[in-house]
């Protein structure tokens, strides 16, 4: 594995979205490297790596991950830490990067950078893991300092904490200055002197981004320029003349901008105060680390039941108002001790809330890209709010391996409650059910697990395959494809969907039943919705892989009226060769003669 001194010099990039794509593409020789948020590539299908590749050049593409968290008491998901190595040698990464916080805790997926109490037997414990995700992985691994809207009593400083964990784990530092700006201006102390107490030595990559300001707290929304609050290219300019700095990221998630010269602005700002920094030194080898086998006594925040308790409160409204109405009994409940029940009430009851809500409207705003015209028309209908409560006081996000994210995970419950909600009779709503109904269909299809293979390959291996001959495809026997299902819908479900989707009236849509075919090629996200005829499912019922086409056109013929047979069995076979064309029947030849 390298060291940190011999990581190349990256430059200044950008993440890599898919909303920008088109821009970032035109824009390439003004971008210097991309970072991809690597829970999207992860447990997904190969396409997602194929679209990112494809702005590969001479720019590097970095992983930067949300899900390690090195925070929490307990031994790391060794599932999860190969996939994430799998995806660094896909990328030819020189480094991987994720957050020093907590995201999980008790069996419950946070979805949200958790703060951390600043203690000794924490530091020990995320320097261990990130030790070992290090070793793992075989890049060097950088973890990030996180903003925070509460922080617990802690016997160390958060730039005392940050250093122990990285000279202790031998891993680099990403540095995110404008989580430093915020913690600043929200905790009130002084960011120069915060950077000063930090190795900088150790500062391998910089992250800049534009935030908000909501009722006098600073927010890390990523949704501005860093023009939002200037002090921020001053700490860069003042880190970068002390550190050796390989890469400068510009974020943004959201609030994307119409021009795009405005995230371009930032680009040329930063790297103008990266070109002009002196000359400084490369990082020395590490030292020998510390001996991390002695653990110290852990305090009561340190225990793994405080941070179950923590992570509940975050995730469930209702134990929430529980601790916020009658915080000392609720923490009774919760089996916590006293010095623990202190600390909660020290890092904020009000502010823990407020991260709680905050978490919860992340899950929406995750789901809008998930069910975008189920929402929008319970939106539309002013029903979300509604369901919104409901949902989230009865599916906690528990960690689940059944799901390949959480994302997928809440798309599934979301709208299998939907379909609860019109069995039993507590939502009327006309079309909804269906469209509920036509987006869980392509959910299913978009999140089943791909071959290892990637997508290009996959689609270069089907487009070279020989077209079958008549007689081939006779004898052969079709079977649909794993990435095939059919669905029946009471009205033109994707009429409706369009007009949802572009504000106009459901009045008019035609309430004649439908039938969908879904096609998604093998490695492919993308699901393909197909309007059908009652003749072509009939095709597809038939398509089992137990009799070969001649014996399935005979079935259908019979089906018919004596004067249709001829009819039937040309049109049956050209049918039979046009879905196998789209890939939704496969064909297993010769398997009888």
């Amino acid at each position: 594995m390298v060291s940190l001194r011999e990581l190349p010099f990256l430059g200044v990039g950008i993440g890599f979205r898919p909303e920008l794509q088109k821009e970032q593409s035109r824009h390439l020789d003004r971008i210097d490297w991309f970072e991809l948020i690597a829970d999207r590539y992860l447990r997904s299908v190969p396409e997602s790596i194929e679209r990112a590749r494809a702005m590969k050049g001479r720019q590097a593409l970095v992983p930067h991950g949300l899900e390690l968290s090195v925070g929490t008491e307990g031994p790391l998901d060794l599932a999860y830490c190969d996939e994430v190595a799998e995806l660094v040698r896909t990328l030819r990464a020189p480094f991987y990067s994720d957050h020093l916080c907590m995201t999980k805790a008790g069996g419950f997926e946070i979805g949200q950078l958790t703060p951390l109490p600043f203690t000794e037997a924490a530091a020990r414990r995320a320097a261990r893991k990130a030790r070992d995700i290090q070793r793992m992985l075989g890049v060097p691994f950088l973890l990030e300092n996180v903003s925070y809207g509460f922080a617990f009593p802690s016997p160390m400083t958060e730039q005392a904490f940050v250093s122990r964990v990285v000279t202790e784990a031998d891993c680099g530092l990403l540095l995110d200055l404008t989580n430093v700006f915020i913690n600043s201006q929200n905790h009130r102390y002084d960011p120069y002197a915060f950077l000063e107490a930090l190795p900088l030595e150790r500062v391998i990559q910089i992250h800049l981004a534009g935030g908000e300001k909501h009722g006098g707290r600073w927010v890390d929304s990523h949704s501005q320029s860093v023009d939002a609050h200037p002090e921020v290219w001053r700490l860069l300019e003042y880190v970068v003349a002390r550190s050796p700095v390989r890469a400068v990221l510009i974020e943004r998630d959201q609030n994307f901008p119409e021009e795009f010269q405005e995230m371009l602005q930032d680009i040329e700002h930063a790297r103008d105060i990266l070109g002009r920094r002196g000359t400084v030194e490369p990082p020395l080898p590490a030292a020998r680390p510390l001996d991390l086998d002695a653990s110290p006594t852990p305090l009561p925040v340190d225990e793994p039941r405080f941070q179950a308790a923590l992570a509940r409160i975050i995730v469930d409204p209702g134990l929430r108002q529980r601790f916020l109405e009658a915080p000392a009994a609720t923490c009774a409940a919760l089996e916590l001790s006293a010095p623990a029940t202190e600390a909660l009430l020290q890092a904020g009851p009000a502010h823990i809330d407020l991260f709680g809500r905050e978490v919860a409207a992340k899950r929406f705003a995750l789901l809008a890209k998930i069910a975008p015209a189920t929402l929008k028309l319970l939106q539309k209908e002013r029903l979300l709010h509604g369901l919104t409560t409901r949902f989230v006081a009865t599916h906690l996000p528990r960690e689940s391996r059944e799901y390949p994210n959480r994302s997928v995970r809440d798309g599934f419950w979301l709208l299998d409650l939907v379909e609860q909600l019109f069995t039993d009779g507590e939502l009327q709503l006309p079309h909804l059910r269906d469209i509920a109904r036509f987006e869980r269909a392509q959910l299913s299809l978009y999140s089943t697990r791909p071959p290892v293979e990637s997508a290009l390959a996959a689609r270069a291996a089907r487009d070279a395959r020989p077209e079958p001959t008549d007689a081939e495809l006779l004898t052969a026997c079709p079977h649909l494809g794993a990435h095939t299902r059919v669905e029946r819908f009471g009205c033109d479900v994707i009429e409706a969907i369009r007009r949802v989707t572009s504000g106009a009236s459901l009045e008019d849509v035609a309430t004649t039943p439908t039938l969908i075919l879904f096609l998604k090629a093998p490695g492919w996200r993308n699901v393909q919705p197909l309007g059908i005829n009652e003749r072509t499912a009939t095709v597809l019922s038939l398509c089992d892989g137990q009799c070969t086409t001649e014996e399935l056109l005979a079935r259908l013929a019979s089906r018919g009226s004596p004067g249709d047979k001829d009819r039937t069995e040309a049109g049956g076979l050209k049918l039979i060769r046009d879905l196998h064309r789209l890939g939704a029947v496969m064909l297993d030849l010769g398997l009888k003669q």
